[in-house]
């Protein structure tokens, strides 16, 4: 793999110093001050302004140019959703991850925080929905990586923020065991050079689908050096022996030494070549880090609430968020519940999250919600289906 990355920092102090002690264990759930700012009508506005041109891209991109999702007007009945409603969940537990208020003052404002999606010039299309739906939600720390000079370009001339991280030899014969595993190689590196470079990272996926603005300060705050998300079941290798896994695709970690010795770790069974980072994390999550739970022996366990569906990829999924502290690295853990940072197949509107939502990972959509066309095509029309049925419809 040959890498050509170019790495600046925004912000001018360094890190955080090292902690001798971890968060105080809350039993999986930490709650800081809750505010309902979040629910605010310009909130509510850009994501069904964000709806509206998600169906303009799907129009352009359908073959047969007519509308994918219907009348986008429809959207608008976002607007009458109340503070105070829709707190249920499909997932059997409404979060209160991410409930901090927006602003904290002074006292991250010299922390370098980035949001980095990834993209090659097959993913263009999704990268620039995800993008402008950060931008319409308030966020403004979210760039591109841009894998080859044609997205790199294409994203600059319209005044994206973007990072150059070309793979100067990318394998396009083999689109899986190649050019994929290529790009996941080259997002450890990157996230290993920005990490030890000062700046703290929220790394996704630019088909994942976020919710509302949720403050990255936030997660300073609450003290954890890495956040994962569940998965579902992929490594089954490890959700076979463990009963849950951690996803790869998003992700938030903490420039701390604790973090970058994790990273150490994952870097090491990656060597550099080629590699599944899904594989690779979970590999070194659960053979190597060796986590003491806090106030449980394993989250795992008997009592853990899980997703209750006869879907044989959902069913009996873990649901609640769990802390702990790598004995090997020293760093502490948080895994979000499954109700912020939502993963699951198919499952939509039946096990929709609650409003408290981050973000959706849907995958495996019916065709006869995305309609018919290729992978593409087919992911930006979950932005709008995900808006539709687990935002829109939820009031």
């Amino acid at each position: 793999l040959t890498l050509q990355c170019t790495i600046t920092r925004t912000a001018t102090t360094t890190t955080a110093t090292p902690r001798d002690t971890a968060p105080a264990a809350t039993n999986g759930r930490r709650d800081m001050r809750s505010t309902t700012g979040n629910n605010s009508l310009f909130r509510k506005l850009a994501v069904a302004v964000s709806f509206a041109w998600v169906n303009i891209v799907a129009w352009h991109l359908s073959n047969n140019g007519q509308d994918l999702l219907g009348d986008p007007t429809t959207a608008i009945s976002w607007l009458s959703f109340m503070a105070d409603g829709g707190m249920s969940s499909g997932v059997g537990l409404v979060t209160t991850d991410g409930m901090w208020e927006e602003s904290p003052g002074d006292k991250y404002k010299d922390q370098d925080i980035k949001i980095l999606g990834f993209t090659d010039k097959n993913y263009l299309p999704i990268a620039r929905v995800w993008y402008n739906r950060l931008t319409l939600l308030g966020y403004t720390e979210h760039h591109i990586v841009a894998h080859d000079e044609h997205s790199y370009n294409a994203l600059s001339s319209d005044d994206f923020r973007v990072i150059p991280c070309f793979i100067k030899n990318p394998d396009y014969a083999h689109p899986v065991k190649g050019l994929w595993q290529q790009i996941m190689s080259a997002r450890l590196h990157l996230t290993m050079d920005l990490l030890r470079n000062g700046t703290h990272l929220l790394i996704t996926d630019v088909d994942n689908i976020f919710s509302r603005h949720v403050p990255l300060y936030g997660f300073l705050e609450e003290g954890y050096d890495v956040y994962h998300a569940y998965e579902m079941r992929y490594p089954t290798f490890i959700y076979d022996q463990f009963g849950f896994v951690i996803c790869s695709g998003h992700q938030f970690l903490r420039s701390s030494p604790e973090a970058i010795r994790f990273m150490d770790v994952v870097m090491k069974s990656c060597s550099g070549k080629k590699c599944d980072d899904q594989v690779t994390y979970n590999k070194v999550f659960f053979r190597e880090l060796n986590i003491k739970w806090d106030n449980i022996d394993n989250p795992n366990h008997a009592g853990a609430l899980r997703v209750n569906t006869t879907h044989p990829e959902n069913n009996n999924l873990l649901v609640e968020s769990v802390t702990g502290r790598s004995l090997l690295t020293n760093h502490t853990v948080k895994i979000w519940d499954r109700d912020f940072a939502w993963r699951l197949a198919g499952a939509i509107p039946e096990y929709c999250p609650s409003m408290n939502n981050w973000l959706g990972m849907p995958t495996k959509l019916d065709d006869a919600m995305t309609g018919d066309g290729n992978k593409v095509y087919k992911k930006i029309a979950a932005f709008g289906i995900w808006d539709k049925h687990c935002r829109i419809e939820r009031d």
